[in-house]
């Protein structure tokens, strides 16, 4: 589990919310946590290949009655590595202005989130190469949602709205 559990009884009662993790990469996608009465309800998709079904996709995801201070939504702020190509590096620029033109589109206030906070936040030690990270992050979302399909595509993105949830309701219990 993460270093730090909120309680489950620690969440006010009726109080609905929506949180979004996005992992922008290429192959990233989008992780959506909804409580409601309660009741927490998860989905995600990876970035689809027609970006015009992006906003769609989002807007789809949200109960009718919410309102978008009801919405949290956190992007993983990663950059270019010096060793990586001028293609994939466009590429990745272009699907983080995707995900950042949806967002201001549909009037979404998002933070982001460095990778290496959310990823400490889980337990996974430092210095791993990419390929036993991306394993262990995977193993950590199957743990976290045993009852969803997680592929490589989602994990990251399911873990940053976990992430996201969670922090929302530590910094709500500080409040109290």
């Amino acid at each position: 589990m993460s270093n730090i559990k909120i309680e489950e009884d620690m969440r006010p009662e009726n109080d609905n919310r929506v949180f979004i993790g996005i992992d922008p990469g290429k192959s990233g996608g989008c992780g959506i946590i909804v409580v409601e009465d309660g009741i927490e309800t998860s989905i995600n998709f990876k970035f689809p290949k027609d970006v015009s079904l992006l906003s769609v996709g989002l807007m789809s995801i949200i109960p009718q009655g919410y309102s978008l201070e009801d919405v949290h939504v956190l992007v993983e702020h990663v950059h270019a590595f010096p060793k990586q190509g001028a293609v994939s590096t466009f590429s990745f620029g272009q699907n983080l202005g995707h995900w950042e033109g949806t967002l201001y589109a549909n009037e979404f206030d998002f933070s982001y989130v460095n990778p290496k906070e959310w990823i400490y936040w889980y337990g996974i030690p430092k210095g791993l190469d990419k390929k036993k990270r991306k394993r262990l992050l995977l193993e950590k979302a199957k743990e976290l949602f045993p009852n969803m399909k997680i592929t490589f595509n989602v994990s990251d993105a399911m873990l940053i709205a976990n992430y996201c949830m969670e922090m929302y309701y530590k910094n709500k219990a500080k409040e109290c």
